[in-house]
């Protein structure tokens, strides 16, 4: 496990020559860097929430510090949820460096009551593309187990595609995007359902990870948020039976840890 007090100094200074290479920051939170462009996906820094009923409690450390970013060319955030969209995390980005917002509609919402000009905040609901350096994004609808604007997103740049997947379940449409766009890594989130505290759900399971990945006819998938909250953790590993057969690499991560992805013809 990496010194988390380094993390987001040694992604601004790692060099990327081709493709992409993702950090995971712990829960839903991680970083890709291309040749030209640094991307915050989804970043969260909280206390621990000790006393939340519902078992939302923190059970890792924070692996992303806003307060050390020096440089973010753009910040994207899936949902409304707390722990993708907080103003505590999001408020010392917005401040501390020039980084465009790609926003889900009730993100942005959110945003424009902190007073983010709207002029770096883009709306990114299904449908909508935006650029920003050698990225392009597209948004796609979600299946949020609450926001009915949380939305997915895929993220291309020289020749590599990752699906940002948010909290989204298992949905339809994402046969479509696998049908679309080359999906190089979809990062989903995975999570314990604990219907005896809430009788709903709320993230997807193994088995649903899995079909989602073959849906999207992914050469890799990293699950996360795991093991954000303490009632609600689950083991990546259980993926792996479901993944037999699919071709597609199951990918753990520990918190720091990075990924290189290269486009498909260099391997």
């Amino acid at each position: 496990m990496h010194d988390r007090t380094n993390v987001v100094p040694a992604i601004e200074a790692h060099e990327v020559t081709s493709g992409l290479r993702l950090w995971w920051l712990g829960g839903p939170s991680y970083a890709l860097k291309s040749p030209r462009t640094l991307v915050y996906v989804d970043p969260y820094h909280s206390g621990d929430r000790a006393d939340d009923p519902q078992g939302f409690v923190r059970a890792i450390p924070n692996y992303f510090v806003p307060q050390t970013v020096t440089r973010a060319d753009l910040v994207i955030s899936t949902h409304d949820h707390v722990d993708h969209c907080d103003p505590d995390t999001l408020r010392p980005l917005y401040a501390r460096t020039a980084a465009r917002f790609a926003a889900a509609p009730s993100s942005a919402q959110m945003m424009a009551t902190w007073g983010f000009g709207a002029e770096r905040v883009q709306v990114m609901a299904p449908g909508t593309t935006l650029a920003v350096g050698d990225v392009t994004l597209t948004a796609y609808p979600a299946n949020d187990w609450e926001d009915e604007d949380a939305v997915t997103l895929m993220l291309e740049s020289g020749g590599v595609g990752v699906f940002i997947g948010g909290d989204t379940l298992y949905c339809d449409g994402l046969d479509e995007i696998g049908r679309a766009h080359a999906v190089d890594l979809a990062v989903l989130a995975l999570g314990r359902n604990r219907r005896d505290i809430i009788d709903a759900q709320l993230y997807a399971d193994p088995a649903e990870i899995a079909r989602a990945a073959r849906a999207l006819r992914a050469r890799k998938v990293l699950p996360v948020h795991w093991e954000i909250w303490r009632e609600w953790v689950e083991d990546p590993h259980a993926v792996a039976p479901h993944l037999a057969g699919s071709g597609t690499e199951l990918v753990i991560l520990t918190h720091g840890d990075s990924l290189e992805l290269h486009p498909r013809h260099d391997g």
